[in-house]
């Protein structure tokens, strides 16, 4: 650390709010930059309508690796340690919550839709459940 750098005390909670703080920034930065300048072209629902100005372009272009080198001086100057994130609790937990979401959606939750056609729980319920279960499946196969 430089002179110039102020000492900062932090207990441990202080310490982990930090780090998970700065991780969601990085996270944040990363899903910023993919948007902008690597988009996912295999989205069939999520049409991403490009509205952003050449000069935000530009502008971000030059901002976020300024900001990332700033978040890289912060966790510098506070000490702060990476936390390990497992890969197969993220992804059970990504499979689990979708697994829900479509659960959710069976014909007897959406009432509060408006009045719901007999066609859904016979047609859409099904394939619903379907996925869920293969969701519920490769979520079931990270524990093996």
């Amino acid at each position: 650390m430089s002179d110039q750098t102020p000492s900062v005390a932090l207990n441990q909670n202080q310490r982990r709010h930090f780090e998970v703080l700065f991780a969601r920034l990085e996270d944040s930065v990363s899903k910023i930059e993919r948007l902008l300048f690597h988009p996912d072209q295999a989205a069939r629902l999520s049409l991403i309508e490009d509205d952003v100005s050449p000069a935000f372009r530009t502008l971000a272009a030059s901002e976020l690796p300024r900001i990332r080198a700033e978040i890289e001086r912060l966790i510098a100057m506070l000490s702060l340690k990476p936390r390990a994130v497992s890969l197969r609790r993220t992804i059970g937990a990504t499979l689990t919550t979708e697994a829900v979401r479509l659960e959710d959606s069976f014909s007897s939750h959406l009432r509060g839709y408006g009045s719901v056609d007999e066609t859904v729980a016979h047609a859409l319920d099904p394939a619903l459940d379907a996925l869920a279960g293969s969701l519920r499946t490769l979520s079931a196969s990270l524990t093996r």
